[in-house]
């Protein structure tokens, strides 16, 4: 569903509640400042809830890969491509944005970095935050990257734990949200479960944090019989 007029004018408040974002991370490694992704999230968060909007993240795909630093360590970077969604909860209004993020740890942490960055530049891009030139400010892989390294453009086979994390259930905040879109769109339980169908689930807390975004879409977007 595209948006209409009430959401545009929601997202244009944010714009102008929104016109800069002080940046207070350090990067001592390369010496800049950016704005951390905690300062993003929590200005515009505050001023969608304002509006009666919220953004639901959903993950298209991603993709897995090794690399080598220049002190011969391996660690992994993944790139997730995410589509992010407004909906806007008086009208049912929604509209989806796309953003890709990458993120490198030698641990677990690199879904997270990736997920979060994604997240950080489609608000910053979407409501034309200006911060000035933004690189992520893990100066721990910047260290460590500093000098010669060589990566390997494949999936290795001890990546499992990784990949379970793109498929873990959604959190309590996204049920919320799933049960939040039920109840305005007062689908019965019979219409819930045509859409749960369609995600091999039989209830709502067996979603995948990854369909999350989809299913609150199929749910607005569900024709109630008359």
């Amino acid at each position: 569903m595209m948006a209409g007029n009430s959401l545009v004018k929601k997202l244009a408040q944010v714009m102008k509640q929104v016109p800069y974002i002080q940046k207070r991370g350090r990067n001592s490694f390369h010496g800049y400042n950016y704005a951390t992704e905690a300062d993003v999230n929590e200005k515009v968060r505050e001023v969608l809830a304002e509006q009666n909007v919220i953004m639901l993240p959903s993950m298209k795909g991603h993709e897995l890969r090794e690399t080598v630093t220049a002190k011969g360590q391996t660690e992994y970077i993944i790139r997730v491509d995410m589509d992010f969604t407004f909906i806007d909860g008086d009208t049912g209004e929604q509209l989806t944005i796309s953003m890709s993020g990458e993120g490198q740890d030698r641990g677990d942490k690199a879904i997270y970095k990736a997920i979060s960055g994604a997240q950080k530049y489609a608000l910053m891009k979407v409501f034309m935050i200006p911060t000035g030139d933004d690189p992520e400010g893990d100066e721990g892989v910047d260290e460590r990257n500093h000098g010669k390294a060589t990566e390997q453009p494949r999936k290795p086979s001890n990546v499992t734990d990784i990949n379970e994390q793109l498929k873990g259930t959604a959190t309590s905040a996204q049920l919320k949200a799933v049960e939040s879109a039920i109840a305005k769109k007062k689908l019965q339980p019979d219409e819930v479960a045509v859409v749960l169908q369609k995600f091999g689930v039989a209830r709502i807390e067996e979603l995948q944090a990854g369909d999350v975004g989809n299913a609150v879409k199929e749910i607005m977007n569900f024709k109630v019989a008359k």
